[in-house]
């Protein structure tokens, strides 16, 4: 029984999910399959960040760390060297010991004055710097360790990191020993799953663009995608442990995500709701060149990642804001999110880059997706059914809704750029977000385009006038003109004559 289940329940997932869903899904299972799962983090002892400024600057040590000393071995080139005085409960006696070691940078490790390994090779006698690991564990041995007053000592050079401070020592402890100095996929667990979930908002978007046509949809889709990227940029450091020269196009890698993240989600406020070109040429305008100047003048990446997002984010803001007070109050629905993206990138930009943002997006996405669909996109117009007959109509796509116009009621539509004036026959018009070519063809035939920039409806023609200068206009009922090229004078009275 449990078989037929399991074989009903298999063709059931094989006809919900498409060829190129089916793959994806395999691959983020493979993914999650080969990654290493050594536990939690077991550092039983942590000396903290300490970060060494560029040649010719002055060493740094946070507060916390205060009992670390620091002193140049070759100031000219930027070689530190770096001690501390290990507690005594960073050893545990008859276990196998390791000194675990992460961060951009190389270097030699010395226990109580003696050797005991090294993170690639820093600049020194041997010869230029090769890049180390990013993360590394260097076997201590037993014979080395004192019952008490041990001191660690690192003789640390960072050429390559390309970016100031030159030597940024993120950890350095004492660990029990184990043979894959990888970080554990537990640390980015939170991070894997939230990229799965946006990947599945992302197919659910497009789905949603194509069943109701709006094409908005497909750049906030393409920024989570973007998102994704700089998810599995973060991740990375969990499947690879690359040499930390790698460490900055990693990062370059993320803030490219994040800039597609940001253009997506602009680029579909831009969309869903117009507010005109000037407008939206001013809002993408300012907030590329604000972002683009903070990713110049920051040399750090975290740095640059957090200007350009805190400048999207105020962009999409205002947008939003705008777009609440002018054409739809259920935009402002959406400011709480930017908000609270902006707070926390404020406030805690580390957390916004690591969890943060992929964490507040999924949320708000999966709930707008779940229960207001109609706020991402406007819901398509009713269609007619035999058994409720509905006359003729066109549906007017403006700015935040939709209208069901009859075509009796329409007078005559005119071009305005790339949008449609739909003209009625009780004098008000409305603005149509499509362009004359479009709104034509969903009209059909009940409407003739009679010049380059009109199309009128026959029904309500009176008179084809003739005017000096080989012109024509159309006559149309309640006084309204519009005029008739020359190539289309014969089809209008052809269809005058009907």
């Amino acid at each position: 029984m449990r078989g037929e289940q399991l074989k009903a329940l298999t063709a059931r997932i094989g006809q919900t999910l498409r060829p190129w869903e089916a793959a994806l899904a395999t691959l983020v299972c493979a993914l999650i399959l080969i990654a290493p799962w050594p536990g939690e983090e077991t550092l039983i002892w942590r000396a903290g960040e300490v970060s060494v400024l560029a040649p010719g600057a002055d060493p740094s040590v946070s507060s916390d760390w205060a009992s670390a000393q620091i002193w140049r071995v070759d100031p000219a080139q930027g070689v530190v060297r770096v001690r501390w005085a290990a507690p005594d409960e960073a050893f545990e006696t008859g276990a196998p010991m390791a000194l675990e070691l992460s961060g951009p940078f190389s270097a030699l490790a010395f226990l109580n004055g003696e050797r005991v390994g090294a993170k690639g090779r820093p600049l020194g006698p041997d010869g230029p710097e090769r890049a180390g690991p990013i993360d590394s564990l260097i076997a201590l041995p037993s014979n080395l360790i004192r019952p008490s007053g041990n001191i660690i000592e690192l003789e640390v050079s960072s050429t390559r990191a390309g970016y100031d401070p030159a030597v940024i020592l993120q950890t350095v402890g004492t660990t029990p020993y184990r043979a894959d100095a990888r970080r554990s996929l537990r640390l980015y667990a939170p991070t894997l799953g939230l990229a799965g979930i946006l990947v599945v908002l992302a197919v659910g978007l497009i789905r949603l663009g194509q069943d109701r046509a709006d094409k908005a949809l497909y750049w906030l889709a393409a920024g989570l995608g973007a998102l994704v990227i700089a998810a599995l940029a973060e991740i990375s450091r969990a499947y690879v442990n690359y040499p930390y020269s790698w460490h900055q196009p990693r990062q370059a890698v993320i803030l490219m995500g994040m800039a597609g993240f940001s253009a997506g989600c602009l680029g579909f406020l831009v969309k869903r709701w117009v507010l005109g070109r000037v407008w939206s040429r001013a809002a993408i305008g300012i907030t590329t060149a604000c972002a683009l100047l903070g990713v110049l003048l920051f040399d750090g990446y975290d740095g640059k990642i957090i200007l350009l997002t805190m400048c999207a984010l105020l962009g999409s803001l205002v947008w939003t804001l705008l777009a609440g007070i002018r054409l739809d109050r259920n935009a402002l629905a959406m400011a709480g999110v930017w908000i609270a993206l902006l707070f926390l990138n404020l406030v805690a930009p580390g957390r916004f880059i690591d969890l943060g943002v992929y964490a507040i997006t999924a949320v708000a996405l999966g709930v707008w997706m779940v229960r207001a669909p109609d706020l991402l996109s406007p819901a398509a117009a009713p269609q007619a059914t035999d058994a409720t007959p509905q006359q003729a109509a066109l549906t007017v796509q403006s700015t935040g809704r939709l209208h069901r116009v009859a075509l009796e009621d329409v007078l005559y539509l005119k071009a305005a750029g790339n949008y449609t004036e739909v003209h009625r026959c009780g004098g008000d018009w409305l603005l149509d977000q499509r362009g004359l070519a479009a709104v034509l063809e969903e009209a059909g035939p009940g409407l003739l385009r009679v010049h380059r920039s009109y199309a009128v409806n026959m029904a309500k023609t009176e008179a084809l006038l003739t005017r000096p200068g080989s012109r024509y206009a159309l006559s149309l009922v309640g006084g309204a003109e519009a005029p008739v090229g020359r190539s289309r004078v014969d089809a209008v009275r052809d269809a005058m004559s009907r």
